[in-house]
């Protein structure tokens, strides 16, 4: 059974004790009402009938005292009397017509005893004036003897019977409704006893099925949902109660088999990934290794080409310069042909030493001879040996870093050549200290370079189009030179645009130099 209709069930179970309850009660006030309307109506009408009995003993008495000694009043006091009984009268005949009304003909008994009761009383009052019409032809003695006989024998033994039966009638009906009363109370609280009992009947029945049908499988489930968290599929989930939990079961169990070998493919399909990936992994690193070699070796191979070049250039250079300084004879030609000799072989040979510079700081080989120097004098030595002037702006006092001398002054160099080959014809110059820190910045007022050209500017070789495109030489190595001799120090070389036009190149340099690991395998360095 579904749990929805096992507590449909025991709703519409617990709408019929409640609506039962209601019902009783509703019931039980109705009937409380009915018997205290109906004991009201008899007790009233007991009341009256007691009335009834004594108007008509003063009644009586009044004409008896009137036959006695004589009407003093002229009958006034007998005719109001007789006003309050008739007005008694059918004060008894209303209530016995509500009480026919209320509880049905048995109640008729009634009113034929009251018309014998009101016949009666007719008799009498004829008697009794039958007597004071003919009170003057009759002997005070034998009227008398007749009143009393009167008294004794239609009052005392048929009106006074009648009437005292009338008392009983009503009193035996409030007895009897009474003694109904109780035994409706009596049958109620058992009826209400019995709801009761059957209440808690239902309500343990519930409590059973709400365990067996809600409970326990919620427990189940708990479990069984516990197991696929972690991944057991093994034991099938068993959760039993009603149709709901059941088809729940079923579901479950249907996902566990699927979640298992779908669990299986996973695991193959992990082991086969694994194998792929380790094999992958394997070949990458072997041309990791092959390109990590290739780089070392390409590396090496500029930085000792660079470094054997240094020497043939060094001689072609010595050799022109000593021919030309020596040798009288040459003729022009020859001069000038041993001129260009010279000037191709310095320019040959710097190229030579930039690269040689760049090789060794991509090696790790880069030695630098630090000592503790005043910046300012580096940059006024750089702006001396720089053939156009230069506006420089320093600090007052000395801005001491550890820093080598001679390379510094080589990158700042650079930076003034740079920016006088493919800037403006204003450069200018500015050292700033900082807590840290030192900054040297070379502005000028040229063209500047794009996004695209400031991104590629430390690449070697790389010249960008205001310097390519107007036929400037240059080799493409001064801005990777200052890159690695400032790195080499520890800093960093920022490139940004002017906001009035022009390229700002900082260098920034920290004030001591950090910790750095050192290859053993340095390259010589001649020269």
């Amino acid at each position: 059974m579904r749990s929805s209709t096992l507590f449909g069930i025991y709703a519409a179970v617990l709408v019929a004790f409640l609506g039962g309850l209601a019902g009783l009660t509703l019931y039980s006030l109705e009937k409380t009402r009915w018997w205290g309307a109906r004991i009201s109506l008899a007790q009233e009408s007991y009341g009256l009938h007691l009335r009834l009995e004594a108007d008509l003993y003063r009644l009586f008495k009044q004409h008896g005292d009137a036959l006695l000694i004589g009407d003093r009043d002229d009958g006034v006091s007998e005719e109001e009397l007789q006003a309050k009984i008739d007005q008694t009268l059918d004060s008894i005949r209303m209530t016995i017509a509500r009480e026919i009304q209320m509880v049905g003909d048995e109640e008729i008994e009634e009113l034929e005893l009251l018309d014998e009761i009101e016949d009666d009383i007719e008799s009498v009052n004829a008697a009794i004036a039958n007597l004071s019409t003919n009170g003057s032809r009759i002997e005070t003695f034998v009227r008398i003897e007749r009143l009393a006989a009167l008294l004794d024998g239609d009052i005392d033994d048929e009106l006074d019977q009648k009437i005292q039966a009338a008392l009983d009638e009503e009193a035996e009906e409030v007895d009897e409704v009474l003694s109904e009363a109780a035994a409706f109370r009596k049958w109620n609280e058992r009826l209400v006893y019995l709801i009761v009992l059957a209440a808690i009947g239902v309500l343990l029945v519930a409590l059973v099925s709400f365990n067996r049908q809600i409970r326990k499988p919620l427990t189940r489930l708990a479990d069984g949902i516990g197991h696929l968290r972690g991944a057991d599929y093994s034991k099938p989930v068993s959760l039993g109660g009603s149709q709901e939990f059941r088809e729940l079961e079923t579901v479950l169990n249907s996902m566990a088999e699927g979640l298992a070998a779908r669990e299986v493919s996973r695991a193959e399909q992990k082991r086969q990934l694994e194998d792929t990936v380790a094999a992958r992994t394997f070949e990458l690193q072997q041309l990791i290794d092959k390109l990590e070699t290739g780089e070392e070796n390409r590396k090496r191979l500029m930085a000792d080409i660079s470094h054997e070049l240094r020497t043939p250039l060094a001689i072609i250079l010595g050799e022109a310069d000593v021919t030309l300084r020596t040798s009288e004879t040459l003729s022009e030609d020859a001069s000038d042909s041993l001129a260009r000799i010279r000037d191709s072989a310095k320019h040959t040979n710097q190229i030579v030493d930039d690269m040689l510079t760049v090789a060794r700081f991509e090696a790790g080989q880069l030695r630098l001879d630090r000592k503790e120097t005043d910046l300012r004098k580096i940059l006024h030595d750089a702006v001396a040996m720089f053939p156009d002037p230069v506006q420089v702006e320093c600090p007052e006092s000395k801005v001491i870093a550890s820093v080598d001398e001679v390379r510094l002054r080589q990158s700042v160099l650079a930076l003034l050549q740079n920016a006088r080959r493919y800037g403006g014809p204003t450069i200018s110059a500015m050292l700033e200290e900082g807590l840290a820190s030192c900054k040297i910045t070379i502005e000028d007022d040229g063209p500047g370079l794009s996004a695209v050209e400031k991104s590629q500017a430390f690449d070697r070789f790389f010249r960008g189009s205001n310097a390519s495109g107007q036929g400037i030489e240059g080799s493409g190595l001064g801005l990777p030179v200052v890159k690695s001799i400032v790195e080499a120090h520890g800093g960093t070389v920022d490139l940004q645009d002017r906001q009035e036009g022009g390229l700002m190149i900082t260098i920034t340099l920290p004030k001591s130099p950090r910790m750095k690991v050192v290859q053993t395998d340095a390259l010589p360095e001649t020269g």
